[in-house]
């Protein structure tokens, strides 16, 4: 049986390595992981990495067993900027500045016969970004801590804007060239957003989901709302894909998706299936959409799009189905008093259903009402 082959990956730039203190390197406030104008200081930044990418496990590693200078970090000659490595310049930091655990309010754990950490670091210098662009790509990709698909989506762009084949970025990236270039078109939207007044850090949910943006992108009424023809997954990416004489409806779309906190503004979708989807129902029925320009409800938005029926057909089998999943649990349920009434209640519900429908079939003229 042929299996496939995992692609090696890329080389790093052939340079010598140098050791340098670690106290002289700079954090890459452009590092993907972080939407743009995220830190503006570093303690904040190492705070982050902390919370988000498990520093603090190769905080103990490093006391436990020392530093593995397994593979020098990659760095901006210009600045003495870590462009790969920064979660270990993190950890560093954080073991050999007590201020700085302090003020993250993070202690050094416990362990017998902890190691030094280095005086120096192993580092391999590079004159611009674009030299590394392959080797931390694919890293990132295959390695353990994996970017999201917006850390993807801005260090796709970044490589494209420096003019690098999309072809290229994808097989480096590992996804297709139509999924990259939404990734990419979705980034682009983002900050074309945010140029023209969205504030990414107002959104009434602390988690950004990105892919509710480069998901939408490609919903076919959704385009038609922004002005956009029919998707061509061929196409080059436009730095700013939203026409002008549809960046009012650009920005109702990025409130809806995300909200905006200080304007009083709720983000419509919750999840992404089955609210964008109903977004996007919405805004393909002219009634629907109205309702949702005047109300900002997609509930009732929505209710305009499918029939009354449907949706109590839906319910209705959704109700059945979970009535099922209880009916087999019931054996582990515990004697609480609360609970029995809240059965008693759903055969109330359950029986007056039955009698609707019941009147119903014998009432032809009511059915077809």
């Amino acid at each position: 049986m042929a299996t496939t082959k995992r692609a090696a990956p890329p080389k790093l730039p052939q340079a010598v390595d140098e050791h340098v203190p670690p106290g002289d390197l700079k954090f890459d406030f452009d590092n993907p992981r972080f939407v743009d104008g995220q830190f503006t200081q570093e303690d904040d930044l190492i705070g982050h990495l902390l919370d988000e990418a498990d520093v603090n496990e190769l905080v103990q590693s490093i006391l436990s067993a020392g530093y593995g200078d397994y593979e020098p970090l990659i760095v901006l000659k210009r600045g003495n900027v870590v462009l790969e490595g920064n979660r270990r310049l993190a950890a560093l930091r954080l073991i050999a500045d007590a201020a700085l655990r302090k003020k993250l309010r993070f202690e050094l754990p416990e362990i017998p016969d902890k190691k030094a950490p280095p005086k120096t670091v192993r580092v391999r210098y590079v004159n611009d970004a674009a030299e590394a662009r392959s080797y931390i790509g694919f890293k990132h990709i295959n390695g353990p801590f994996k970017w999201d698909a917006l850390a993807k989506a801005k260090y796709a762009a970044q490589w494209f804007d420096e003019g690098q084949d999309l072809a290229v970025i994808s097989r480096t990236l590992g996804d297709s060239h139509s999924t990259v270039r939404r990734l990419v078109t979705g980034w682009y939207a983002l900050k074309q957003a945010e140029g023209e007044g969205f504030d990414l850090h107002d959104r009434t949910k602390k988690h950004f989901a990105f892919s509710h943006l480069y998901t939408a992108l490609t919903r076919a009424s959704v385009r038609e709302y922004l002005g956009l023809a029919d998707e061509d997954v061929s196409a080059t990416p436009k730095r700013k894909p939203i026409p002008r004489s549809h960046r009012a409806q650009f920005q109702q779309l990025m409130s809806w998706l995300y909200g905006q906190e200080k304007k009083g503004e709720s983000a419509l979708i919750e999840s992404q299936n089955p609210d964008l989807n109903r977004l996007s129902d919405a805004l393909g029925n002219d009634e629907a959409r109205k309702v949702l320009l005047a109300h900002r409800d997609l509930k009732l938005a929505y209710a305009r799009v499918v029939p009354s029926s449907t949706r109590f057909e839906e319910a209705l089998v959704k109700a059945a189905r979970y009535a099922e999943e209880a009916a087999g649990l019931v054996g582990s349920a515990e004697g609480d008093a609360t609970l029995a009434r809240v059965a008693e209640g759903l055969a109330r519900t359950a029986r007056s259903i039955v009698a609707a429908m019941k009147e119903l079939a014998d009432d032809p003229a009511k059915s077809e009402s």
